[in-house]
C-alpha cells in the first residue's frame, strides 16, 4: 500500500528544492562575475608590468649604447695616444664582456680614466727614440 499525502507539507520539499537551486545559480553566477573582474583587474595589472618592464629595458638598451659609446671614445683616445709607437701594437678593439654587471658601470668607467691618463704619463714619459 503506497500512502498518498496530501495537505499544506505536500508541495514543500519541492519548492525548497526550487530555492535551493536557484541560490546555487545565483552564487554560480556570483562567482563567475567576480572571477571576470579578477581577470580584467589582472589583465590590467599584467599590461601595466609589461608597460614598465618595456621601458626598463629600453633604458637599460639606451644605458648600454651610452656607454659602449664611452668606451669607444676612451679607445680611440689610447690608440691615438700610442699611435706613434712603431713597436707597439695596439691590437683589436676591445669587445664587451657579458658577464659584466651593469649595476657597476659607473665604477668600470671611472676605473677607465686613472688607466688612461697613467697610459698617458707612460708615453710622454718615453725617451723620443722610444716613441719612433
Amino acid at each position: 500500500m503506497t500512502e498518498h499525502v496530501d495537505g499544506p507539507n505536500a508541495g514543500g520539499a519541492n519548492v525548497d528544492a526550487a530555492a535551493r537551486y536557484k541560490e546555487i545559480i545565483g552564487l554560480a553566477r556570483k562567482a563567475a562575475e567576480d572571477l571576470r573582474a579578477w581577470e580584467q583587474a589582472r589583465e590590467q595589472q599584467l599590461h601595466g608590468e609589461i608597460a614598465a618592464a618595456e621601458e626598463h629595458v629600453q633604458a637599460a638598451a639606451e644605458a648600454e649604447e651610452a656607454m659602449a659609446e664611452r668606451a669607444r671614445r676612451w679607445w680611440t683616445m689610447a690608440r691615438d695616444n700610442v699611435s706613434r709607437l712603431s713597436w707597439l701594437d695596439v691590437g683589436e678593439e676591445p669587445t664587451p664582456v657579458p658577464t659584466a654587471r651593469g649595476d657597476h658601470a659607473n665604477r668600470y668607467a671611472e676605473d677607465v680614466r686613472p688607466a688612461y691618463h697613467e697610459l698617458t704619463q707612460a708615453v710622454l714619459n718615453l725617451g723620443w727614440r722610444a716613441r719612433k
